[in-house]
């Protein structure tokens, strides 16, 4: 006894057709013609017609199709993780509460362009069923519905092509011996063939070459592809590469994970943020996640806190440490180690504590993590950022006290800790060593003379040794000699302003103040002041420091407080060399000798 039939038939130059039928007495009750219009299938008061431009149907069933980039998809579907089809049935429509209505009126028509623009590019099924049972179309409707819903709209044969499989599963679903099941499945060869053609291209290299391209290219022009039907195939090529699948899944996840609650937190966003900076770097592309936020987020109430854009960035990084999908759980890009390296540089600038924060709670989640999950792999990857950042506090730190403290030197030992260290660094990132720790000191404006002097000498005599030209040693010496001036310029600039308060504003020509420094040389050696020979510019550079002094103290501070023009104060500063600390310093003290106001100096400054 025969219980399936099986045909393939051409609808036109691009379009194949499937039809299978199984059931009882298949002989019987099969019925075909060939009309002028096409290939009428009909069973009972069901009829389904293949002509060169459509179908036209009537009678009970419905369409099927895997669901795919521009398919209609409602928020029910959305929300269920296991649904992956899309089953329409005739007849049928939802009201305002989401109930679903079914008529008697089953009879349709659709254009070929039509069901594969708005169903899967590729494939669609369409199926009638022919039942034992006499009732109304609508409540023959209902009774299908119920019976094969669930299962057809979670079928994986569906995407597999296996009309035979699905054919059956729809048969038995019914649970009605006496039924018949008639499915048909168009095909469009040549949206079949451009989305074979990507998929090839796409799979080898992640991305589509400039040959790729031209292929594709061709191949849609030769068969008439619009963009926006090129576009759905390659976003459900790279949807379904599994690696991509799982990142768009575990963003889908997180969006139905908050829909019930009716709100996402700062911790949602940044995974959410997480997984659209991966998906750029696999070329996934965003419409996928566009699509999902119009449907999950449109309505939701997003919990907003301000936060500076390097703590967003890093929150969202710590949060990817948890994500599920194999290929991107506690994946640290060197990318994310820059933005996290540069953001823990910029709270210590700042004195912000909202990153140290963001760190103590990652570290305490990684660590339940382990401990509850009885895996280590977030905690090792956790770790291994910690190694950076030790790596940043230890440099930092010795470079922040070779800048700003007095008699600051470093030892052999320590400038080989530093090539270490920015060795590591520089292998993240090129020049990441000096936008770290160089950059930052030099914008500084509280940076002394000396201490820039060092910090100079520290980032050349690292360039030299890597280069070969300069040993750890030889580069200890070299900032110690810096260290070593500095201490002279500053017992000298000392003396001499504590000794001669009135005689350097009369040194007006250049005998007199030659004589003037002869003589403070010979006095500064007989007290011991400084050992060893004095260079002669070190006594120069301290006299025209005094005198810029004299002339910010007697001239300009005198006008900026009448003014109030901090502009000038600014320029003098930014111009004169002179330590900002130090000018600072002198302020406070005429200030307090003049019995002005504080809120005037504070005014100044600001």
């Amino acid at each position: 006894m025969i219980s399936e039939i099986k045909l393939h038939g051409k609808a036109n130059e691009k379009l194949d057709y499937f039809v299978t039928i199984t059931g009882a007495e298949l002989s019987s009750r099969y019925c075909y013609e060939s009309l002028p219009e096409g290939d009428r299938f009909f069973s009972g008061r069901n009829e389904f017609i293949i002509s060169p431009d459509g179908i036209s149907y009537t009678g009970t069933g419905g369409s099927l199709c895997e669901y795919m980039f521009g398919v209609d998809l409602p928020l029910k579907d959305l929300l269920r993780k296991d649904v992956s089809n899309r089953l329409v049935m005739y007849g049928a429509f939802y009201d305002n509460t989401d109930n679903i209505n079914f008529t008697n009126n089953t009879g349709g028509k659709e254009s070929f362009d039509h069901v594969f623009l708005t169903g899967n590019a590729v494939s669609n099924y369409y199926f009638f069923l022919h039942a034992s049972h006499k009732s109304e179309i609508k409540d023959i409707q209902r009774d299908i519905l119920k019976n094969i819903g669930k299962q057809l709209k979670r079928s994986t044969t569906v995407g597999a092509n296996d009309d035979t499989r699905l054919c059956r599963e729809i048969f038995e679903s019914l649970g009605d011996p006496r039924a018949l099941v008639f499915l048909f499945r168009l095909l469009n060869r040549h949206n079949e063939e451009y989305f074979r053609a990507f998929n090839r291209f796409y799979s080898e290299q992640k991305m589509l070459t400039d040959e790729a391209t031209t292929v594709l290219n061709e191949l849609a022009k030769n068969f008439s592809i619009i963009p926006y039907q090129q576009e759905r195939i390659k976003i459900d090529g790279m949807y379904k590469l599994t690696e991509n699948k799982k990142i768009v899944d575990e963003y889908k996840d997180i969006l139905i994970s908050v829909s019930e609650k009716g709100q996402v937190n700062p911790s949602e966003l940044a995974k959410l943020s997480r997984l659209r900076t991966l998906s750029l770097r696999l070329n996934i592309p965003h419409t996928l996640f566009d699509t999902l936020d119009e449907l999950l987020l449109k309505d939701m109430n997003i919990v907003e806190v301000e936060e500076p854009d390097d703590v967003r960035d890093s929150r969202a990084i710590f949060e990817s440490l948890f994500l599920q999908t194999d290929k991107i759980k506690g994946h640290i890009s060197q990318e994310d180690l820059v933005k996290l390296l540069k953001a823990k540089q910029k709270s210590t600038l700042v004195r912000d504590q909202a990153f140290e924060g963001l760190l103590l709670d990652t570290v305490r989640a990684c660590d339940e993590h382990a401990r509850d999950r009885n895996d280590m792999s977030v905690l090792e990857t956790m770790s291994y950022i910690l190694t950076y950042f030790d790596r940043y506090d230890s440099t930092a730190t010795a470079i922040n006290n070779l800048a700003f403290m007095e008699n600051s030197a470093l030892s052999e030992d320590s400038t080989r800790s530093i090539f270490g260290n920015k060795e590591v660094f520089d292998q993240i990132s090129p020049d990441l060593f000096r936008e770290l720790f160089v950059d930052p000191l030099r914008d500084n404006r509280y940076l002394t003379r000396y201490g820039r002097k060092k910090i100079d000498a520290l980032f050349q005599g690292l360039m030299q040794i890597k280069s070969g030209d300069t040993t750890y040693r030889d580069l200890a010496a070299s900032i110690s000699r810096v260290n070593d001036d500095d201490k002279m310029y500053t017992a000298i600039h000392r003396y001499i302003k504590d000794r001669f308060r009135s005689i350097y504003a009369e040194l007006n020509s250049k005998e007199d103040q030659e004589i003037f420094i002869q003589d403070l040389n010979r006095e500064i050696q007989s007290k011991g002041i400084v050992q060893g020979p004095i260079p002669h510019s070190v006594f120069e550079e301290i006299i025209l420091d005094i005198r810029k002094e004299s002339f910010y103290l007697n001239n300009l501070l005198p006008h900026i407080i009448v003014s109030r023009d901090n502009q000038v104060r600014e320029d003098f500063l930014m111009n004169s060399g002179l330590d900002r600390f130090y000018v600072e310093e002198l302020e406070k003290d005429y200030f307090e000798m003049n019995k002005i106001e504080r809120n005037i100096l504070e005014e100044i400054r600001k």
